[in-house]
């Protein structure tokens, strides 16, 4: 009988077929230690392009024990949460369908694993820019987070999930057991489809280290996030903070109508008056304070949202 792995690497994949095989090649070039044995779980969330072909031949041909999983239900965590349950290793890690691995990425996860005694770590997302980005997004460093760009030279304890460096979701690994004590990733956050919700990673970290696990941040585990042109534009970003901070409101425990008239509608109006101030006098941080405008209405309608559904 052939023994389980040592590591399961989930990878889950909506509609990005050629993308993903440049991330399936990145993995299958993998350099690891003759004693760490490793599979590979593609998890297809309802993919309508070439994804289950491109799938299919690479599981077929990969020299790398590859399953393919199916999962019909639109939703990153509820592709996670499949990804984990049909995994056989100790420890999995998860990337992304627009993420190239570094060619010893697998194996430094196996070494700090090792080293440390850590049950979770989180590496270096460093962006592979598909063209030039414009000036106004390179000199912007809280938008490179944005963008999950995650580039930090020095190891670190995360004690606090919500600070960086910390663990997200293109280079992150957990012990098996992490999900014995905290439970998988919370189905109601994270991409849907092409809706940007966001924070289904952070929010399993910050249970994980409220059950007392151990997480750390290592930059020698590496991966290369491609980003294309679409998203360096100012309408992708705009959508993403109104829809991340939409999302973040639709989970945040129901406060009563007082509550949605007075703060978050209270907060909209004092981003949008200091955007429009900001615009006016010119100032060098008016970008930055229209995306703090889209993320305070994205707040505003994830809380009239979640107090329609109260009330239906």
């Amino acid at each position: 009988m052939t023994p389980p792995p040592d590591i399961s690497i989930v990878i889950c994949t909506y509609n990005r077929a050629a993308s993903l095989r440049l991330t399936l090649a990145a993995l299958a070039a993998q350099v690891t230690r003759a004693s760490v044995r490793w599979e590979l779980v593609i998890v297809d969330n309802n993919s309508n392009d070439a994804t289950q072909a491109v799938i299919e031949r690479f599981v077929s041909t990969a020299a790398i024990p590859s399953r393919y999983v199916f999962v019909a239900e639109q939703g990153l965590s509820r592709a996670r949460n499949a990804g984990v349950a049909a995994s056989r290793g100790d420890i999995i890690g998860f990337t992304d369908d627009d993420v190239l691995p570094a060619a010893d990425w697998v194996d430094r996860i196996a070494i700090t694993m090792e080293e440390t005694g850590a049950q979770i770590v989180g590496g270096r997302i460093v962006p592979t820019w598909q063209e030039e980005p414009p000036a106004w997004l390179r000199h912007r460093p809280a938008l490179h987070h944005a963008l999950a760009i995650l580039d930090y030279a020095k190891a670190a304890q995360v004690r606090d999930a919500h600070s960086v460096p910390s663990v997200w979701g293109a280079n992150m690994a957990f012990r098996r057991c992490v999900f014995e004590r905290a439970g998988g990733f919370d189905t109601r956050r994270g991409l849907v489809g092409a809706t940007l919700h966001r924070g289904e990673e952070i929010d399993l970290v910050a249970r994980a280290l409220a059950a007392g696990c151990h997480a750390i941040y290592e930059p020698s585990i590496i991966v290369c996030h491609r980003i294309g042109p679409e998203r360096m534009r100012m309408a992708y970003l705009s959508r993403l903070y109104f829809q991340r901070a939409e999302g973040d409101a639709l989970v945040r425990p129901r406060a009563g109508r007082g509550a949605f008239r007075a703060l978050p509608a209270r907060r909209s109006a004092v981003a949008v008056a200091g955007w429009l101030l900001a615009a006016v006098r010119r100032r060098p941080d008016t970008i930055e304070r229209w995306f703090a405008c889209c993320a305070a209405l994205g707040a505003l309608w994830g809380t009239r949202r979640s107090l329609r559904r109260a009330e239906s």
